[in-house]
C-alpha cells in the first residue's frame, strides 16, 4: 500500500523504518515534523528506561533522555538502515550515558549529593542518628580520597556509589587495561585494607 493513501490514524501501525523512508521521501498526507514526532514519541519512555538503567540517576533521567532523542533526531538522515532503529537509538543512549557519567564523576559536587540523597529520612528516624550516619559517610569517603589515586577513586565512585558494573565502568572511564576495572577495585581495596589496619593499631594503642 502506497504511503501517500494510508490514513492519519494509521500511522502509529508503520514500523520505525517506514517512517523514516516517509520522513526523508516527504511521501503521505503529514508533514515531517510530525512524522518525525510520531518516531520518536513511540520511544521516549523506551529510552527513560535505558537512561536508568545504565545511569542509575531517575532525577536527571528526563531530561538526558530528552537530550538523547533531540540527538537522535539532528542525526537522522545518518541513520542508514543497517540495524534496527532502535538499536541505533540505544547505541546513541548508551554512549551519552556513559559521557554524562564520566562527567559526574569528575564533579565534587556530585559526590556531596550522592551522600546527601542516600541518607535516611530524618522524618522516620532519629535526627541524631542520621547526622552520625552523614558523619560516617563523609569520614568514609574522605579516608577514600586521601588514600587513593583519582582513576582508583572514580572507579569506588561508581562501582560501589552508583552501582554501575565493572564493565560499564571500565567503558566510561575508557580504561583499556586488560583487566579494566577490576585491577582499580583490587588496588583500591589493598590501600584501603593497609590504611584501616593502621588505623585500628592506633586506637588499640591510644586505647592502651
Amino acid at each position: 500500500q502506497s504511503l501517500a493513501f494510508i490514513a492519519p490514524d494509521q500511522w502509529q501501525l508503520l514500523t520505525d523504518e517506514e517512517l523514516i523512508d516517509a520522513y526523508r521521501g516527504g511521501r503521505g498526507p503529514r508533514t515531517r515534523e510530525d512524522l518525525a514526532e510520531e518516531l520518536f514519541h513511540r520511544h521516549q519512555s523506551r529510552v527513560t528506561r535505558w537512561v536508568c538503567r545504565l545511569t542509575r540517576d531517575r532525577d536527571s533521567a528526563s531530561d538526558l533522555a530528552q537530550e538523547i532523542l533531540l540527538r537522535a533526531y539532528r542525526n537522522l538522515d545518518k541513520y542508514r538502515g543497517d540495524c534496527r532503529f532502535s538499536t541505533w537509538l540505544y547505541v546513541i543512549t548508551r554512549n551519552l550515558c556513559y559521557t554524562a557519567v564520566h562527567r559526574r564523576s569528575n564533579e565534587p559536587v556530585w559526590l556531596a549529593k550522592s551522600q546527601a540523597t542516600s541518607l535516611p529520612d530524618i522524618s522516620t528516624v532519629n535526627i541524631h542518628e542520621a547526622f552520625e550516619v552523614e558523619q560516617s559517610r563523609r569520614s568514609n569517603w574522605k579516608i577514600i580520597l586521601d588514600t587513593l589515586d583519582a582513576t582508583e577513586a572514580r572507579v569506588m565512585l561508581l562501582h560501589y556509589g552508583q552501582e554501575l558494573p565493572l564493565n560499564d565502568v571500565s567503558k566510561v572511564l575508557g580504561l583499556t587495561n586488560k583487566s579494566g576495572a577490576k585491577a582499580y577495585i583490587v588496588s583500591a581495596r589493598r590501600k584501603l585494607d593497609a590504611v584501616m589496619r593502621g588505623r585500628k593499631q592506633v586506637k588499640r594503642v591510644a586505647a592502651a
